[in-house]
C-alpha cells in the first residue's frame, strides 16, 4: 500500500511539473510566414531576396531573434543537401521588436558565389525565429528554406559563327593586301 501511495505521489508531482510546460508549448503567441520558401534556378553569382513576416499575437511588444540552422539529414527533404555556407544568407536584422498585436517584416537575401561547382545543386537551411524571453520554455518556429541553383551552362561551339569570323578575317586580310600592293605600284 505504501508503494502505491509513493507511486501516486510521484505521478502527481510529474503531472504538476510537466503539465504547465505542455500547456505553455501549446499556446504559441507568435507566428512566422511563410513557413516554407522555395528559390529555384538561382544562377551562381546572383542573389535573390524574400520577406519573412513575424506576427506578434501578444498584448505586449516582444523582441524576436532570427538565426540560421542546419537541419539534421533525417529532417531534410529528400534529395536536399546541407547548405554549404551560412554566410550566403544575410538578414536585414537578426533581432527585431514587434509591437503588441502587430507584425513586422525582415528581408532575407540569398547570394550564391560565382563558381560552377555550385551549379545544379539542391540545398536546405532553416531559419529559426524565437521570442527573446526569460521563460524557461522557449518556443522556436522554423522557416524551411529550399534553394536550387540553375544547372551549369555548357559552352557550345557555334560552327557557323566561328567559320564566318575566320572567312571574314581572311577576306579583309586579302583585300587589304591587294589594296596596299596596288597603291604601292601606282606611286
Amino acid at each position: 500500500m505504501a508503494s502505491r501511495v509513493k507511486l501516486a505521489g510521484l505521478i502527481a508531482a510529474l503531472l504538476f511539473i510537466l503539465l504547465p510546460s505542455f500547456t505553455l508549448a501549446q499556446d504559441v503567441n507568435f507566428g512566422v510566414s511563410p513557413a516554407e520558401v522555395h528559390i529555384d534556378n538561382l544562377p551562381p553569382g546572383e542573389a535573390t531576396e524574400f520577406e519573412l513576416t513575424i506576427h506578434n499575437k501578444e498584448k505586449l511588444a516582444h523582441n524576436f531573434t532570427i538565426t540560421s540552422f542546419q537541419p539534421p539529414e533525417e529532417e531534410r527533404r529528400e534529395g536536399r543537401a546541407e547548405f554549404p555556407e551560412d554566410s550566403w544568407i544575410s538578414l536585414s536584422s537578426q533581432e527585431i521588436e514587434v509591437a503588441a498585436n502587430a507584425e513586422a517584416e525582415i528581408t532575407a537575401k540569398v547570394a550564391i558565389p560565382r563558381e560552377q561547382k555550385w551549379a545544379g545543386k539542391d540545398w536546405e537551411m532553416w531559419l529559426g525565429v524565437a521570442a527573446a524571453s526569460s521563460d524557461l520554455l522557449a518556443v522556436k518556429l522554423y522557416v524551411r528554406l529550399l534553394v536550387s541553383t540553375s544547372p551549369a551552362v555548357e559552352a557550345k561551339y557555334n560552327a557557323p559563327l566561328v567559320t564566318g569570323i575566320i572567312v571574314g578575317t581572311a577576306l579583309l586580310g586579302c583585300g587589304g593586301y591587294y589594296y596596299f600592293r596596288r597603291k604601292a605600284r601606282h606611286e
